[in-house]
């Protein structure tokens, strides 16, 4: 098996050195961009995380093409080849603290593991979705208090800070929601902030009988001018399957 040691901030980043980034193929995975002074940079690549709070295990996968649930590594400083990696949410999802230093990941088939000591057992993988905008994705959450939040490039895909309000239309057969904004038409009040935007959606679910998830509900969504839809087909069927539990 493949060792490969990264270092952890105080921040909950990892930082990948260059021995890393080679043995990981980020240098390869990586896309490159031109920046307005004429620079050449990395964009990406992206990473699929798992996690296993049994286990106490979290696994990365770097991937080219991300998908709705990745997250992507960041750039060192110009002229370095590092590369950074938000770990503490991963960290958080198996009940441990950041704790800054040095960690092994071993690698696992496509899977580069990391396993917390004295952990014995092993339970099953689940993906963590990252918050974050995701590459040109439009991607919102549901969290279990129905707070929807739309990440930052859907917040800016409908100009949010100036479309403040929306209507929301159910399609019960599609399982879809459709969302149009305004200025002030809309029922339904939209905050903004820098990172996102967020609207209380706890009394449209339930007046279509959805119930709140039990954890944060994560989706891709289209935007077509100012109006975003979405499906919640994934989260009816969870919420079906555990009322046969």
């Amino acid at each position: 098996m493949e060792n490969v040691i990264v270092k952890m901030d105080v921040r909950g980043f990892i930082r990948f050195p260059e021995e890393a980034v080679k043995a990981l193929k980020l240098d390869k995975l990586a896309t490159q961009t031109k920046t307005e002074d004429g620079r050449t940079v990395d964009v990406g690549p992206y990473v699929d995380v798992e996690v296993d709070p049994v286990g106490k295990r979290v696994a990365i996968t770097p991937i080219k093409t991300p998908k709705s649930t990745s997250f992507r590594f960041i750039n060192g400083i110009v002229g370095s080849k590092s590369k950074f990696l938000y770990f503490k949410g991963a960290f958080n999802a198996i009940g441990l603290q950041v704790a800054t230093g040095a960690y092994t990941l071993v690698k696992e088939g496509n899977k580069y593991v990391f396993t917390a000591k004295g952990a014995k057992k092993k339970g099953e993988w689940t993906t963590l979705a990252c918050r974050n905008a995701v590459g040109n994705k439009t991607m919102l959450s549901i969290d279990t208090r129905g707070t929807i939040i739309f990440d930052h490039n859907t917040k800016n895909a409908l100009n949010t800070k100036e479309n403040k309000t929306m209507v929301a239309e159910y399609n019960a057969a599609k399982k879809t929601f459709k969302l149009t904004f305004s200025k002030n038409k809309g029922f339904i009040n939209v905050r903004t902030i820098a990172s996102h935007a967020n609207a209380s959606f706890m009394g449209t679910l339930s007046s279509h009988g959805i119930a709140l998830p039990l954890k944060s509900f994560r989706t891709e969504s289209q935007v077509d001018k100012n109006v975003l839809t979405f499906s919640v087909a994934a989260l009816v069927a969870q919420q079906k399957a555990a009322k046969k539990k």
